[in-house]
């Protein structure tokens, strides 16, 4: 499309009426996230501010407030029976909304956390229990549950609650909005904007969305008006521009893109042709590299960040793998060929091919971030095996970490420290293997009843979810370098009926530790 330049600065009063309300004002609302890339595509209302981070409790409201019987409470949706998780579906008790959603936005975001840890927080965001004592009036533990899940990477686990509970409130639809962009499906979502009269996009949202369903003209009409009123800054002004009508002004530099950009950013700079590189860019950013137009070695990158989040399968990555041979050698191209040298020596059954390829495989997962997603797929294959030294126990390892204490079984060594881990991952105890403070700590924490002041106090003020949540906090951030607290956060869980939980946590910690 060829328009004027002079079109971009009309003025159209006709179209006042009908347009958002000012980019600067949504600005200054910042809104609740526990992420700092949302797009600021919808306009939100004025009472959605960020949660302080103090300790205080949230109080409950002192008046009565009145509403449908059958109102619509999104804390009420989950995608599983919070009993299928071991949990009390009242978990919540009288803890309010906001606390809920304080705790969880200040957990820490676990990169070097047990990976059972990161699948148990995903399994309880998505699970459905009893909604906090004021979900009715408060939702923002609902959006503090979907942004820690789109931070986390769980992007379509997330559109699936957004969808159960109504997706076409602003605050809800803003996330709705942003899942699209990263997952290619914006224009069904802009077909929802233009046919939703009570969402209000803003400029650059409503601009692109008319662009990409076809209104060019309408769309070049809206940055004008935009343009006249001062709401844009510079640099939306300049990537707009050229995203209308990159022939009008090509020659023209592009803006520098952000260090971290918005869904809506990223998707804009791909549309003219500069595409960001999504390797520094937080992990829901990487399914946008699993499109077919993207080139391998991207998609391999993708793949492995994506496994290692507990988002794509690892026979989902194999595949990816698969697709052909390594086109050089380091970095990426070792571990693709360490694996794809694994696949077929255990699907052999043969000790000497797996003694072989095993321990190149382990260090590549261990390269890539994604050691227990590989044992989960890789110790199946080993059971029955005859195999011996370092290999016998790599798979002693792989089976504990991938949760298989019945194969782990076959492979224990004669060390205090395998009987130990073994010991551990079947529930039967015994001694230590060793004098560290991690080794004593896991040990007490399996079978004290005491969890604690901080975690007691908030189970006897029926405020376990809390509590849960703050133990898996320190069990992400910090379980190697405050073994008390490991402790604690160890009972808090078996205090909660998740002994299980608890066990391959521990085991797991050992083994990050290096203990074994």
């Amino acid at each position: 499309m060829a328009t004027d330049k002079a079109a971009f600065n009309w003025l159209g009063a006709a179209f006042f009426a009908s347009l958002s309300p000012s980019w600067a004002d949504a600005q200054e609302r910042t809104p609740l996230s526990a992420i700092d890339w949302l797009s600021d595509s919808i306009d939100l209302p004025a009472d959605e501010t960020q949660l302080g981070t103090d300790e205080t409790p949230a109080q409950l409201p002192n008046d009565v407030t009145v509403m449908s019987l059958d109102a619509p409470v999104p804390d009420s949706v989950g995608l599983r029976p919070a009993n299928e998780l071991g949990l009390n579906p009242g978990l919540w008790g009288r803890s309010s909304a906001a606390d809920l959603a304080r705790t969880l936005a200040d957990m820490p975001d676990g990169v070097e956390a047990p990976p059972t840890v990161m699948t148990f927080l995903r399994d309880v965001l998505t699970a459905g229990f009893e909604p906090p004592v004021d979900a009715a009036i408060d939702d923002s533990f609902f959006l503090a549950r979907i942004d820690r899940l789109l931070a986390m990477g769980h992007l379509m686990p997330a559109a699936d609650l957004l969808k159960s509970a109504g997706p076409t409130e602003a605050k809800r639809f803003r996330r709705v909005f942003d899942i699209a962009l990263l997952t290619g499906t914006e224009t069904e979502a802009c077909g929802i904007v233009e046919s939703t009269p009570d969402l209000s996009p803003t400029y650059p949202t409503r601009i692109f969305c008319l662009a990409r369903l076809g209104e060019w003209d309408v769309a070049a009409l809206t940055l004008g008006n935009a343009e006249a009123l001062g709401i844009l800054s510079d640099d939306e002004d300049d990537l707009l521009k050229i995203f209308l009508d990159p022939e009008l002004f090509e020659g023209d530099p592009l803006p520098d893109p952000p260090r971290t950009p918005t869904p809506l950013l990223f998707r804009l700079y791909e549309a003219v042709g500069e595409r960001i590189q999504t390797d520094q860019l937080p992990v829901a950013f990487a399914l946008a590299d699993l499109e077919g137009t993207q080139g391998w070695k991207a998609r391999l990158r993708a793949g492995e960040r994506l496994v290692a989040a507990g988002v794509m399968s690892f026979e989902d990555m194999i595949a990816v793998f698969s697709e052909r041979k390594p086109a050089a050698s380091g970095g990426v191209w070792e571990r693709v060929a360490a694996l794809q040298a694994v696949v077929p020596a255990l699907d052999s059954g043969r000790a000497d091919k797996i003694g072989s390829t095993l321990s190149a495989a382990w260090i590549a997962a261990g390269q890539g971030g994604y050691t227990q997603p590989f044992a989960e797929w890789a110790v199946p294959f080993l059971t029955g095996i005859e195999l011996n030294g370092p290999a016998r126990h790599l798979a002693f390892e792989m089976a504990l970490l991938a949760g298989k204490s019945e194969i782990a079984a076959e492979f224990v060594g004669d060390s205090d420290e395998d009987r130990f881990l073994l010991a551990l991952s079947t529930g039967q105890g015994g001694a230590p293997a060793g004098a560290g403070s991690l080794y004593q700590a896991i040990s007490r924490g399996m079978v004290t009843i005491n969890a604690g002041s901080t975690y007691e106090t908030l189970i006897e003020d029926d405020r376990s979810g809390e509590a849960m949540f703050r133990a898996l906090g320190h069990l992400k951030r910090d379980a190697g370098g405050n073994p008390q607290a490991t402790q604690n956060a160890l009972a808090l869980l078996r205090k909660l009926g998740l002994s299980d939980l608890a066990r391959q946590i521990a085991v797991e910690l050992i083994l990050m530790d290096g203990a074994a």
